[in-house]
Order: C-alpha cells, then sequence, then structure tokens
C-alpha cells in the first residue's frame, strides 16, 4: 500500500468537505473525529461516523460521514470495507447528481485500488471521478478536483515507471490549482505536487532539476498554512538525497537529520521508514555500525506498525459486526412488530366486514378470490422488443465498469443502479445468456481473472484466495468450484499450465 500519501491525502480531505453544514452538532463531531479521533482513537471515530449518518440532515452530510469512515478504515488497511462504504455513498450521490462528491468518492476508490495493484478497475474510477468533475458548476470546485486528479493520474505513471509523463500530470495540476483561486491552500497543493516532480526528475537521474522543484517545495510549504506538515520532511529527505547524487555528502548528511528530527516529532511512519533507508544507503559503505543500528530500527519501525495496525484493524472488525448485529437485531424487531401491527388491522378487519357483510359472505370470498385472479394475470408483464434491447445495451455498457467484482453486487442492486425493473432484467439476462443471475455474474467474474492471469504475469503469483476476493468470490472454495466448471481446470492447474506455456 502506498501509504506515503495518505496524510497529504487526509488533509486534502479534511479541509475540502467542510463547510457546507449548518447542523452545529454535526460539525462539532465531524471536526473532533476527523482532525483528532481518526488518528488517536479509531473505535471511537467509527463509532462517530455511524452516530453523523444518523443525525444527518441531508444527503451531502450522509456522503461526508461515509467518506469519513472510509477514510478510517482505508487508514487500517480495511479496504473492502471501505469501498463498501464508498459505494453506498456513490448511490446516494448518484440520485442527487451531486457531482462534486461523485467527483471526490471515484477519485476516492481510484486511490484504494491503485494502492492494491488492481490498476485496470481503478482506472475505470478514475474516469468516472476526471467526468463527474467536468460537469461542476463552481469553477473553481471545478479545477481544484481536476487538479488533485492530476497528482492522482502521476500516481499511476510512476507506479509504471514513466516519469516524464508523470512530471507533465503534476505540471497540469499546478496549474489548475492556480485556476481554482481562494478556495484551496494554493502553496500547499502546489509543494505537495512540486516535491513529487522532484521526485521524478530524481528518478530520472536529473539532480539539478530534482533540486530546483524541491526548493520550490520547501518554500511553497513555508508560505502555506501547514508550514509544519510532515511534508516538509519528505522535502528534506529529498534533498538529501540530491546532494547524494552530486557527491556532498556533508550537506547531504544534513539535510538527512533534519528529515530524521521531523520523523521523530511527527511519528509519522512512511516518513520515518524514507528516512531511515536513506540514512541506511548512506551509511552502508563507511560506517557499518551506524547502517546497522538504522537497519533495526527499521526493522523495529514495520513490526510495530504491522502489530499496531493490525490489532487496531481488527478491533475495528470487531465494533462493525458487533454494529452489524446490532442493526440487524434492532430491524428484526421493528420488523416483527409491524408484521404484528399488519396482522393486527387484518385480523379487525376481517372481523369487522364479518360483522356487517354476513349475509354476503359468499359473494365477498367470490369477489375475493375473482380479484386474487385478476392481481395474478396482471403481473404478467409484456415486454417490447425496443425495450429488451434498451434493457441489454445498458447492461452490456454496465459490464465495461466491472460491476460484477462487486462481492455485494445483485440483482435488486444491479437493477437499481441501472434503473431498470428487476424482473425485466431477469428475463433479459435469461433470454441472452440461458443463465440465472448468479450464473451470468460468476461467468463474468471467472472470464476477468482468466484475461487478467493469461495478460499479467504479477496475477501468476497471486495466492488463490486473493484471486477470488479480487474477482468478487467471497469463498476460496466457491471460486475454486465455479473456475473449474467453467474453464474445465481447477485454478491451480490453470496457473500451472500458463507458467509451462502449455495454456493458450
Amino acid at each position: 500500500m502506498h501509504v506515503r500519501s495518505f496524510l497529504l491525502f487526509l488533509s486534502v480531505f479534511i479541509f475540502s468537505i467542510c463547510g457546507y453544514s449548518q447542523n452545529s452538532e454535526y460539525d462539532k463531531v465531524f471536526d473532533e473525529t476527523s482532525r483528532v479521533l481518526l488518528s488517536s482513537n479509531p473505535k471511537k471515530a467509527l463509532n462517530n461516523t455511524s452516530y453523523l449518518y444518523k443525525i444527518a440532515q441531508n444527503n451531502t452530510e450522509r456522503i461526508k460521514a461515509n467518506i469519513l469512515r472510509a477514510t478510517l478504515l482505508r487508514q487500517y488497511g480495511l479496504r473492502n470495507e471501505a469501498v463498501s462504504v464508498l459505494k453506498q455513498a456513490d448511490s446516494i450521490a448518484n440520485a442527487d447528481l451531486n457531482y462534486t462528491q461523485l467527483a471526490r468518492i471515484n477519485g476516492f476508490l481510484s486511490t484504494l485500488h491503485r494502492e492494491y495493484e488492481i490498476y485496470s478497475l481503478g482506472k475505470v474510477y478514475l474516469n468516472k471521478a476526471v467526468q463527474a468533475s467536468k460537469k461542476i458548476k463552481d469553477k473553481a470546485e471545478m479545477y481544484k478536483f481536476l487538479g488533485n486528479l492530476s497528482q492522482e493520474i502521476a500516481y499511476y505513471e510512476m507506479n509504471s515507471s514513466r516519469y516524464p509523463k508523470a512530471i507533465k500530470q503534476l505540471k497540469n495540476g499546478n496549474m489548475l490549482f492556480k485556476k481554482a483561486g481562494p478556495s484551496i491552500d494554493l502553496n500547499f497543493q502546489t509543494a505537495v505536487n512540486d516535491e513529487l516532480i522532484a521526485k521524478n526528475y530524481l528518478s530520472l537521474k536529473n539532480a539539478d532539476s530534482a533540486l530546483f522543484y524541491y526548493n520550490r517545495a520547501k518554500s511553497g510549504l513555508e508560505a502555506s498554512q501547514s508550514s509544519e506538515s510532515p511534508l516538509k520532511g519528505f522535502i528534506l529527505n529529498g534533498l538529501g538525497n540530491v546532494y547524494i547524487e552530486n557527491a556532498n555528502f556533508q550537506q547531504a548528511l544534513l539535510y538527512y537529520n533534519k528529515a530524521e528530527r521531523i520523523a521523530d516529532q511527527s511519528n509519522f511512519f512512511t516518513l520515518k521508514q524514507e528516512v531511515y533507508n536513506s540514512l541506511m544507503d548512506f551509511y552502508k559503505k563507511n560506517n557499518n555500525k551506524k547502517y546497522i543500528a538504522y537497519n533495526e530500527l527499521n526493522l523495529k519501525l514495520h513490526k510495530d506498525e504491522e502489530q499496531s495496525r493490525k490489532a487496531i484493524a481488527d478491533d475495528l472488525i470487531k465494533t462493525l459486526h458487533k454494529n452489524q448485529i446490532k442493526s440487524q437485531t434492532q430491524y428484526k424487531k421493528s420488523t416483527l412488530i409491524i408484521t404484528a401491527a399488519f396482522l393486527l388491522i387484518v385480523l379487525l378487519t376481517i372481523a369487522f366486514f364479518s360483522y356487517r357483510r354476513k349475509q354476503d359472505f359468499k359473494n365477498f370470498a367470490s369477489s375475493i378470490t375473482k380479484s386474487k385472479t385478476a392481481k395474478k394475470e396482471s403481473t404478467k408483464e409484456y415486454m417490447s422488443e425496443a425495450t429488451e434491447n434498451s434493457i441489454l445495451n445498458s447492461l452490456k455498457e454496465s459490464e465495461t465498469s466491472h460491476f460484477y467484482l462487486n462481492s455485494e453486487i445483485s440483482l435488486t442492486t444491479l437493477a437499481a443502479e441501472l434503473g431498470i425493473n428487476h424482473r425485466y432484467l431477469s428475463y433479459v439476462i435469461n433470454k441472452n445468456t440461458e443463465k440465472d443471475f448468479a450464473g451470468y455474474i460468476n461467468e463474468l467474474r471467472i472470464n476477468y481473472i482468466v484475461e487478467r492471469l493469461r495478460n499479467d504475469p504479477n496475477f501468476l503469483k497471486y495466492k488463490i484466495s486473493y484471486l477470488a476476493e479480487l474477482c468478487g468470490f467471497s469463498s476460496h472454495s466457491r471460486f475454486t468450484t465455479t473456475f473449474k466448471k467453467i474453464t474445465g481446470h481447477s485454478p491451480v492447474d490453470f496457473i500451472k499450465d500458463l507458467e509451462n506455456g502449455t495454456n493458450a
């Protein structure tokens, strides 16, 4: 996971979604949760996001609560849970045609999938975010989002070692931020981009350009509203790397030491990791004792971070399950009460009519029977060829967005997304694929993972359980059974054949 960008993402997230609400209680809880509890008390933060959703007075506040919840889940590595929450927010934003929130949500989904190296699906969400941004009526808001998305595009280019293209995107992002005007902290936003531009130039072994942009990032950060951000540590560490490239070891060590002090003060994991790695490389050839010391610090850092993150993640999962069980229990109680009330009303109604119409009971029963028959006949629906073709086209178009990779997808949710009667949708799927909904979805999932296995060698290294999760299966065994049913081979045998070159 590219945790390095998390703090920067978090700061942009907090400041970009504040200021929309007039709900004082909501604002108070949201501010405390996002600025303090997100890092200091994640369990309380999780409960607060549920409370925020409950007291929200409009859909914008509900979306904000969900994005905050997803931010927390992402922070502790719970990607699937974060994606599920964001998709709920996406449904609300789509219903309102809220392009600002759609841009934010899909940009977030892109980041999540990129961090877990699911690039193909991540780019689908990135494209949705770009298209939504272009529809934002407020020009300043539009430029702000397009600027942030230019940075997201740059990360994809960096992951593919296309550094010149990444630099181009980041420079374009700076131009867009300038167009956004006073609605953003321009100095901070451009400092973030300039630091990344310098990093790309350093990867290209262009030390002079890297030095220029690191210094520009440093000046921009000092003039920003977040001058003490951990970004300062990344910039100073980058300057140290530049001076190493220029063989100025004394100046490099000076910057490394400054970066280390900021890393220790901020206790920011990724900054510590980056600084320790730089110091390990620095001392590797000339001071074995210090090299070993920083190596041990690095190992301890990873171990402590992993244990802490796992403990918090486990606690959050327990809280999620507890809240889910509580919600289900409340739902069952509510359902029982409503059902009992309905039955009581029905019984009272029957008693009333029975009392009033004893003499006409036979006629009444006959009319009820006729009514039921007519109702059954009325459920027979006629579908024109034009309607069927329209639904089929919507379905095919939806397939291109890989909706079937969502493990929570169902006939009802898909029908709601497409704005189609679920019986119509079921009829079209059955007629055109000769499969029920589950068979149709499972075949799409298996075809997707087969294509990835054939075209991306990295997929051959993944565990079967991870492949199952990637394409939307909730269990390893179900994935294996379905895979063999559709391809005629088990996933293990299929991968072995691909590795041996015997499976085209």
